[in-house]
C-alpha cells in the first residue's frame, strides 16, 4: 500500500491529473464534489490518496484523501457531459430530402456578390482600383444603402477591413468618401496592419476572437498576398490549407471573408482577361469571384461577378472622380486628393474622350436629335458629324439610318 501524501507532494504530471479531476467534479458533479473532505490546513485542495481503489466504487472517493485515478462511474458520467457539451462534428451536416429543403437560403450582404458565411474574392490588376471598390461597397453595406444599383442587406453589415497594403492612404480615401456622401462611415472598422492566415499562429487565434467578439459580418483581407507571406502561391496543397483556415474562421465567427487579390500579368499583356494569381484551389472554393477591370482611356471601372455558385452574373460600371480634400495636405503642404466612385453615365461607342457622354442614346434618338437641331441640313456624314459632334464611324451609322428612313 502506497504511503499517503499531500497535494504538495505530487509530481507535476500527477498534480495536472489531480487538478483536472478536481475541476471536473466541481463543475459537472457537484453532488459528488460535496462528499469530498478537504485538508483542514489548506482548503484550496483536498488531500491526495496514493492507495489503490476499486474504480467502480465512487464511495471509495469519500475519504479524506484525493486520488489521481478516474473512478469508472465518473468516467461514464463525464463522457455523457462531454457528448452533450460537444456534439458530433457531423451534427447538422447529415440531411435527408426534407431536412435539406428546410435549410435556410443564402443570406445576401450585397446582391449577387457577397453572402453571409461564405468566402469571396475580388481580383484585378495592380493599380486597378480594387481597394477603392472595396471601401465603396463596405460603406454602402454599413449604411444599408444600395451599392450602385445593387441591393444591400436590410440590416447594417458590420465590416472589419484589414488594410495590409497601403494603410497610409486609407485615411484620404475614407475622408473623400465621407465628404462625397455627406456622412461619416458607419459599421466599418479598420485594422491597419497585415495579419497572417495561419491556423497555428497565436496572432491568428487572437484575431479570430476579435472577429467573434466584435460581431463582424464581413472580414476584408486586403491583400491576400500580404496576409499569406511565406505561402507558396502556386501550391494547391498550401492554398488548400489557407482555404481550410478561412473556412474555420467563417465557421467559428459566422462572418464572411472577402480576399482582395492581384491578377496575373498586367493590363498591357492580358487586356480585359483576368485571372487570380496562383493556385486554382482557392478559386474552386469561392462562393463568388468579383473582377475589377479598369479602362484608363475611357476612365471607367467595370465590376463583374464572373464566378457565382448560386446567382446570375452582375455588372456595375463606375467612373472614378478625383476629389480635392480641403483642409488636408501632404508632407510638402500640397492639398491632398483622393478618388470617389460614381455611377458611370452610359456612353456612345465612338465618342472622343473629351466629348460629353450622351446617356444610352440609340441611333434612332441621335437621328431625331439631328433633325431637331438642324432640320434644313442634308443628313450627310459630314453634316451629322458636325451637328452631333461624334466620330466618323458613328456619323456614318446615323447618316445611313436617316437615308434608309427617307427611302422608306
Amino acid at each position: 500500500m502506497t504511503v499517503l501524501q499531500t497535494y504538495d507532494d505530487l509530481q507535476p504530471d500527477e498534480k495536472e491529473v489531480s487538478d483536472a479531476i478536481w475541476d471536473c467534479y466541481k463543475e459537472h458533479a457537484p453532488e459528488l464534489y460535496a462528499k469530498l473532505k478537504f485538508n483542514t490546513e489548506n482548503h484550496q485542495r483536498p488531500y491526495h490518496c496514493g492507495r489503490e481503489h476499486d474504480e467502480n466504487d465512487l464511495s471509495s472517493h469519500t475519504h479524506d484523501y484525493w486520488c489521481t485515478a478516474w473512478p469508472t462511474g465518473f468516467k461514464e458520467q463525464f463522457s455523457d457531459i462531454v457528448r452533450k457539451d460537444n456534439p458530433s462534428p457531423f451534427a447538422g451536416y447529415l440531411h435527408n430530402s426534407d431536412s435539406l429543403d428546410a435549410l435556410p437560403q443564402l443570406e445576401p450582404l450585397l446582391e449577387g456578390m457577397l453572402y453571409k458565411g461564405t468566402l469571396a474574392r475580388m481580383v484585378g490588376h495592380s493599380g486597378g482600383m480594387k481597394s477603392f471598390v472595396c471601401l465603396d461597397l463596405v460603406a454602402a453595406m454599413g449604411w444599408m444603402q444600395p451599392w450602385h444599383g445593387l441591393r444591400t442587406r436590410s440590416t447594417a453589415v458590420k465590416s472589419l477591413y484589414v488594410v495590409a497594403e497601403g494603410a497610409e492612404g486609407i485615411r484620404a480615401r475614407k475622408t473623400a468618401l465621407e465628404r462625397h456622401y455627406g456622412r461619416k462611415l458607419e459599421n466599418v472598422t479598420f485594422f491597419t496592419r497585415a495579419i497572417q492566415i495561419d491556423s497555428e499562429a497565436y496572432e491568428w487565434r487572437q484575431f479570430t476572437q476579435v472577429v467573434k467578439s466584435g460581431g463582424y459580418d464581413l472580414v476584408v483581407l486586403d491583400t491576400q498576398a500580404r496576409c499569406s507571406v511565406g505561402m507558396e502561391e502556386n501550391s494547391n496543397r498550401e492554398a488548400g490549407q489557407l482555404v481550410a483556415t478561412l473556412d474555420r474562421l467563417i465557421q467559428d465567427t459566422g462572418a464572411s471573408v472577402l480576399l482582395v487579390h492581384h491578377s496575373t500579368g498586367d493590363q498591357s499583356t492580358t487586356g480585359g482577361t483576368l485571372k487570380g494569381r496562383g493556385a486554382g484551389a482557392i478559386r474552386a472554393a469561392l462562393q463568388t469571384e468579383i473582377f475589377v477591370r479598369r479602362d484608363r482611356k475611357a476612365n471607367l471601372i467595370t465590376v463583374t461577378t464572373d464566378k457565382s455558385k448560386d446567382d446570375a452574373e452582375r455588372k456595375v460600371v463606375l467612373e472614378p472622380q478625383v476629389k480635392e480634400l480641403d483642409g488636408l495636405s501632404d508632407y510638402w503642404g500640397d492639398p491632398l486628393t483622393s478618388v470617389v466612385l460614381i455611377d458611370a453615365v452610359p456612353r456612345i461607342k465612338g465618342l472622343r474622350k473629351d466629348e460629353p457622354a450622351v446617356g444610352s442614346e440609340t441611333v434612332e434618338a441621335m437621328a431625331e436629335r439631328f433633325h431637331q437641331t438642324a432640320p434644313d441640313k442634308t443628313p450627310t456624314v459630314v453634316n451629322v458629324r458636325e451637328v452631333l459632334g461624334v466620330r466618323q464611324a458613328k456619323a456614318m451609322e446615323v447618316a445611313r439610318f436617316l437615308r434608309e428612313a427617307e427611302a422608306a
